[in-house]
Formats: C-alpha cells, structure tokens, sequence
C-alpha cells in the first residue's frame, strides 16, 4: 500500500510549522536545481560577478553570525538547549533584520530573508515566516528566478498555515516556465487541502509532465519521489524516470535547513554547472 502522503490540515500553530519542515527541504531543492536550469551562466554573470563588495563583506558577518548558532545547536533533540545559544540565536536575528533595513532591494536582501524564514521555521514563528516571505516576495530585484523562488516558497508556508485560498491566490501569477513544475505541484497541494481531488490530479500530471519535458531536453534527470507518492496515492501511476546521471528531489535529500543555508554564490555554482545541458 502506498504511504499516504496527502497535505494534512494542521489543528495549530505547532502542526502548521511541523508540516511545513516536512514539505520544505522537498521544495526548496527541486527549487534550487530548476534556478540552475534556468539561469546557468547568466545568472553567475548578472549576480556572482557583479556583487557589492562592501555589501558581501556586511552578509559575511551574518553568516558567521548563522555559523555560531549552527556551532552550538544540539545535534540530540534531547540535548537541553544552553544560554549561549539562545544569545546567538538573538545575535543572529538581530543582524538580520538591521542588515534587510539597510539593504532594502538588494540580492543579498533576498538570502538574508530566506535566512530569517528559516530560523523563524526553526523557532516555531509560522506568522513570522509568512510575514517575512511576502516581503522576499514584495523586493524588486528586476529577477524573476528569485521572485519567483519566494513566491513559492510563501505560497508553501501558506499551504502549511492553513490559507489555502491564500496560498492559491499568491500562485496566480506568472512565473518562468522553469518552475511549472513547482508551481503546479503547490497547486495540487491547495486542491487537496480543499479536498478536490480531480483538481489535484490535474495539478500533478501538469508537474509531472513539465518533470518529463525537463528530463527529455536534459543530461542532468531528476526524478521527484514525493510527487510520484502523492500521484500514486491517487491513483496515478507516473514513470519513474531513469537516474543514471539523476538527482532524486525528496525529503530526505536535503532537509530544509540545509537548503535555506545554500549562498547565492553557491545557488551561482549550481546554475553554472549544468549550464551546459539544454534547455
């Protein structure tokens, strides 16, 4: 029998943020590997290139600021949590919010936002990181890879808040073919939370097929198991595909933690190394 992976309605704050740890890793890499696919070198010129070095310097301090916190997080989550880290973790958020005042439209802007989502993910804040991605959203960076790398990922903290309707309405907006997949895939979340069914299976043979037209035109394949699980839940039964020189995009690829702490730069290298597969 297949696992029932169908979007749960959470009864509180704490299951809205316990559903969306589980779905953000999920999300986040299959984001990431689309933005490589669809920005490849220019991305790297337009940003990694041609970066502010004073500005880099200032989010070189946040980041080590988010690498003290990373040095006293407990890996046991039975392991008691120390004063220290509850200092750094204020140090942290504190830098943060006055480095997105300071840099108000600026691409380091966008990552310190996905930064402050995550630790509001981490702190239980599910309001904090709505509030935090529609403003990731609201930047105007001229970059519709990255408004739309926000875009989903509000809509997803949304769907984990239970607003669906909110979460739908966010989605009708056009977005580089690149990430018909993603969107899609949300899509159907909304539907299923709404218990449309046939909605649903519409929106997920729609990411599937974007998937299969990806890998068609692609050496690097990707193979999203956990929209295989929630389309077989329903009855579907799409073709797993060959990953010989693959990425599976799942849950336990990379969990959401790793993922939000992906750097521009290195979301640069990324776009760069498959820039060489066509489009």
């Amino acid at each position: 029998m297949v696992k029932d992976v169908t979007p749960k309605l959470p009864n509180d704050e704490q299951q809205s943020m316990q559903a969306l740890r589980q779905y953000g890793g999920y999300i986040v890499l299959a984001i990431v590997l689309v933005l490589g696919g669809y920005f490849g070198w220019n991305y790297w010129q337009n940003h990694g290139g041609h970066i502010d070095e004073a500005t880099s310097t200032e989010f070189a301090k946040i980041q080590a600021s988010q690498q003290a916190v990373l040095d006293l997080t407990p890996t046991n989550e039975t392991d008691a949590k120390t004063d220290d880290l509850t200092n750094a973790q204020a140090n942290f958020a504190k830098e943060l919010d006055a480095f997105i005042t300071k840099h108000t439209n600026s691409v380091y802007t966008w990552q310190a936002l996905m930064l402050k989502a995550k630790q509001q993910t981490d702190t239980g804040d599910i309001k904090g990181v709505i509030a935090t991605l529609q403003q990731a959203v609201a930047l105007n960076l001229n970059d519709e890879g990255l408004k739309a790398i926000a875009t989903l990922r509000y809509a997803q903290a949304l769907i984990g808040n239970q607003q669906a309707d909110e979460a739908e309405k966010a989605l009708q907006v056009v977005l580089p073919p690149a990430f018909d997949a993603s969107k899609n895939e949300l899509l159907g979340d909304v539907a299923m939370t709404k218990n449309d069914k046939k909605s649903a299976m519409d929106f997920y043979q729609k990411a599937w097929q974007a998937i299969e037209n990806r890998n068609e035109n692609n050496e690097l394949k990707q193979d999203r198991a956990f929209l295989r699980l929630k389309m077989e839940n329903l009855g579907l039964t799409p073709k797993q595909p060959d990953l010989d020189n693959g990425v599976i995009a799942s849950p336990t690829t990379a969990t959401a933690s790793q993922t939000a702490n992906t750097s521009v730069d290195d979301i640069a290298k990324i776009a760069t190394k498959v820039a060489s597969a066509p489009n």
